[in-house]
């Protein structure tokens, strides 16, 4: 079969040499596009785990102040968890997961203490830098807790990950 059927007679169709080129460009167009949309995946995947990080910070500062007793929070390598046993309880409603269940496995580095603790009227009693990777992402975004109320800032972490952590290389992604 060729192109001459589909598109007219001879003398105005696409020979069967045209279509072939036509068709074979567009499947390296389309192979173009689909390592694009994974690093769109993959860049979603950070930007939804640092969106879960700020919101187990902000469920725990809550919980605190709605509970009207300090709390404390604990991030691991899935997310915020209840603290390792001491002194004070898991916040009610802290705990979150970074990324969902089938995403790609995102790396947590954090200077943060075991357990973040927040005080019976909702302020963050300990600081610190969390920094989130993927072992095929060139970028890492970051986390920057303050004290007295949580988060300083957030944005595009400038140094090496593996490397010792610094507040200062955490820049807004604006920047």
């Amino acid at each position: 079969m060729s192109c001459d059927l589909m598109f007219g007679d001879r003398d105005g169709g696409f020979s069967l040499a045209e279509c072939l080129v036509v068709v074979a460009l567009l499947g390296i167009l389309a192979g173009l596009v689909i390592p694009s949309s994974s690093a769109v995946q993959r860049r979603l995947a950070l930007d939804s785990g640092l969106r879960r990080l700020r919101v187990g910070l902000d469920r725990g500062r809550m919980a605190a102040e709605r509970d009207r007793q300090p709390c404390a929070l604990h991030l691991s390598a899935n997310g915020w968890q209840p603290p390792p046993a001491g002194d004070l309880p898991s916040c009610r409603g802290g705990l979150t997961l970074l990324a969902e269940t089938g995403a790609g496995a995102l790396q947590v580095r954090s200077n943060l203490p075991d357990a973040v603790r927040f005080s019976s009227n909702g302020l963050v009693l300990d600081d610190g830098l969390v920094v989130l990777s993927q072992h095929s992402q060139a970028q890492a975004l970051c986390l920057v807790i303050g004290l007295p109320l949580g988060i300083s800032r957030s944005g595009v972490y400038r140094g090496d990950p593996a490397a010792s952590l610094s507040s200062a290389l955490c820049l807004p992604t604006d920047a």
